[in-house]
């Protein structure tokens, strides 16, 4: 299993060190980790140096990445071609039953997708 350091999310939380210390408006927070305090939180890139566990991964933190939304006409093309494997996955979504991830906000997977014409599981 690969070693997760980043989760994406579609908008950046208020640090939680910076709420704690009543710093009003708190900083972004661009990391979710266990601190050196052993709690787990949201933390700005300040704090997170200062009382971050570290390095990131599994068990310690990622670092937050912005989404960056896929185009609706490029989305709706790779959508088509997932009717067309008729396994019903939920958009951006595991489907437990066929064991397939199905995510139509990735990038790179709608390229193939949609440049060879292929099905989720066979990129």
């Amino acid at each position: 299993m690969s070693d997760v350091k980043t989760a994406i999310v579609s908008e950046f939380p208020d640090c939680d060190i910076c709420k704690i210390e009543g710093k009003e408006p708190p900083e972004p927070a661009e990391y979710d980790a266990m601190s050196t305090y052993g709690s787990w939180g949201y933390m700005c890139e300040p704090h997170y140096q200062t009382h971050g566990v570290k390095p990131l991964g599994l068990g310690r933190g990622q670092k937050l990445v912005l989404e960056t939304p896929e185009p609706q006409p490029r989305k709706d093309k790779a959508a088509e071609l997932c009717k067309r494997c008729a396994k019903d996955c939920e958009p951006d979504s595991w489907n437990k039953s066929t064991g397939r991830y199905r995510v139509l906000d990735n990038p790179m997977q709608i390229e193939v997708m949609l440049s060879l014409g292929l099905f989720c599981e066979e990129i």
